[in-house]
């Protein structure tokens, strides 16, 4: 099974709509029994549910993040993912000073999908936002994942190949 995780700070805003659209991708890649998808926050508690406003522009997607319940990073979900996918610097700067080992793992999404042209400073966080922030974050959100997949999908295919 490859283990990808999605990681904000708060984990109930950007990285559950990065998280749902991920999985809505792997499934229509034909992957969902290969890959598994989470999501945490560097500075999440466990239990909260996404943002109003996330769920709502997943939802405008037909993607449905309504029962995702946020979760902090830990030691379990960093060494058994394959690919970590952060917001921004920080939060790569963050697990890596207490998972150096996981340094090529951990990878912003922004110039790990675009290695030349991604923007280094990271996906803004829309928290407090209107809806219309939000649905510029989920738009940012699709283009990048969309960007990546072909990246991802030879990453699970070197991983999971017989």
């Amino acid at each position: 099974m490859y283990r990808i995780l999605v990681v904000c700070t708060g984990n109930i805003c950007r990285s559950p709509m990065g998280e749902g659209l991920l999985k809505d991708r792997i499934a229509k890649a034909g992957l969902s029994d290969k890959v598994r998808v989470r999501s945490a926050g560097t500075w999440a508690d466990f239990g909260y549910a996404a943002s109003e406003n996330g769920v709502t522009v997943a939802a405008e997607d037909d993607i449905d993040i309504a029962e995702h319940r946020s979760h902090p990073i830990t030691a379990q979900l960093i060494e058994g993912s394959h690919l970590v996918l952060v917001m921004t610097p920080e939060h790569r700067a963050e697990i890596l000073a207490n998972y150096p080992e996981a340094e090529s793992r951990v990878h912003i999404l922004t110039t790990f999908a675009d290695e030349v042209n991604g923007d280094p400073h990271g996906v803004a966080d829309p928290i407090g936002g209107n809806l219309a922030a939000y649905r510029k974050t989920y738009m940012e959100l699709t283009g990048l994942i969309d960007a990546a997949m072909p990246k991802i999908l030879q990453l699970i295919e070197e991983e999971t190949a017989p």
